[in-house]
């Protein structure tokens, strides 16, 4: 196993010098360090934790244990998505045990330090890590959000190391932190197209994902600035596709001013050629509904965003939900709060919608469900491919404005998006 050169510091922590707390998450920074090659560790200036979903006792013993212990959190940290909703779960079917194991695990988080942002969006927040920066963040899309969109450095990594890191400080200097892996090797050519959205990019991301294995594509042939809410689709969806950590955009993304300078003056490993064709058949392959009669509705994976809230408003203004349509927003108290503050909030909600913050689509399952809903719409890619599971029905794909249009008429409507027809 490769020798592990360790900081003062580092031992101090390794030696229980600053608690046991903190002796036991440098253990796991360390094991996991060697586990991954690496020969260093790095100082973190954010920590984003994905544990945070309650999965059972063992998930939510380790949290607390770390409280016992006294440890505490040495640089800024956020908290992920939890497993309710903490206002709204006694109306939303959640059982009462869980509940409170779940808002257990959540208080534990805020014990050691954390913030309860409670949100898989933690790039929509004001105390961000910058470009260049070295951090641990947890949730797949956000972490390619953050390696790519943001150029902060992470990788994908399973639950505990980011709590642990948090506690310590310190990551394993391997993977995305370190500069010469940081480049792309799969290119990815998109034809000219115009009146790009969501829809776009999510079949776009999903494509990719599907096709770039392990290696780091470089999207070239974007031309238009794409905004927040089409990099969080298709940060999304490229990560659920595939175990994809960083994407570059050409001309778009910080790292990636050209071609040559996204793969580093290097030869492509791989050009993969996109068609429109293909974009719109992924589009079409992400709907497994089959119902005629439309009875509920999804947004929000990830979070919505102020944008979104926004968009959404200016859609739904003077409409109403048909009867029997459940049409539901997951987000952030952050957002929630702004998008009430500008009025959106009481539009979405005035077209017969509501809002749910500290969950997630992800937590949907069908004890949540009535047995009376049969239909299920989203416009999330990541949505459309695990609700299926998470659910155990088909789900319908389509643009948000799809979403609106069908909760009014009451029965699903995918049309041809606008930059697929031509």
């Amino acid at each position: 196993m490769t020798e592990l050169t360790l900081s003062s510091e580092d031992r101090k922590m390794l030696d229980g010098e600053r608690g046991e707390g903190a002796q036991i998450a440098m253990r796991i920074v360390a094991r996991i360090a060697r586990i991954q090659g690496a020969t260093e560790l790095v100082d973190v200036s954010h920590v984003h934790v994905g544990g945070s979903i309650y999965t059972g006792p063992g998930s939510l013993e380790v949290i607390e244990t770390l409280v016992d212990r006294g440890a505490q959190v040495r640089v800024p940290t956020t908290i992920n998505s939890i497993s309710i909703d903490q206002k709204r779960w006694k109306t939303q079917g959640i059982d009462e045990d869980f509940a409170h194991k779940a808002n257990r695990l959540a208080a534990a988080f805020e014990n050691l330090g954390a913030s309860p942002i409670f949100s898989c969006t933690p790039y929509v927040f004001p105390a961000g890590p910058r470009f260049g920066e070295d951090i641990v963040w947890a949730e797949s899309n956000a972490i390619v959000y953050a390696n790519s969109v943001i150029g902060a450095r992470t990788n994908r990594h399973g639950d505990f190391l980011d709590i642990c890191a948090a506690i310590t400080g310190r990551a394993p200097f391997a993977g995305l932190h370190l500069p010469k892996n940081r480049k792309g090797s799969f290119l990815v050519k998109v034809p000219p197209m115009d009146r790009l959205d969501g829809s776009f990019y999510t079949a776009l991301g999903y494509l990719v994902g599907k096709h770039s294995g392990e290696l780091i594509p470089v999207i070239d042939g974007i031309s238009t600035e794409p905004s927040m809410e089409d990099l969080k689709s298709f940060c999304a969806a490229v990560a659920t596709a595939g175990p994809v950590g960083m994407f570059h955009m050409v001309g778009v993304t910080p790292e990636a001013p050209t071609v040559e300078a996204a793969l580093g003056g290097r030869k492509p490993t791989r050009i993969f050629e996109i068609t429109g064709e293909m974009l719109y058949d992924t589009v079409k392959g992400l709907s497994t509904g089959v119902g005629t009669n439309l009875d509920l509705v999804v947004v929000g994976s990830p979070h919505f965003t102020l944008g979104d809230c926004a968009e959404l408003a200016g859609l739904v203004a003077g409409k109403k939900c048909a009867p029997g349509v459940d049409f539901m927003i997951t987000t952030n108290k952050f957002v929630l709060d702004q998008a009430v503050r500008q009025g959106w909030a009481q539009t979405v909600e005035e077209f017969g919608a509501r809002f749910s913050t500290d969950t997630c689509l992800c937590m949907l399952n069908p004890d949540m469900l009535s047995e009376d809903v049969k239909t299920v719409m989203t416009n999330s890619g990541k949505f459309a491919h695990y609700g299926p599971g998470l659910v155990r029905r088909g789900v319908y794909f389509g643009t948000i404005n799809d979403c609106v249009e069908s909760a009014v008429a009451g029965i699903p409507l995918t049309r041809t998006p606008a930059w697929a027809a031509g």
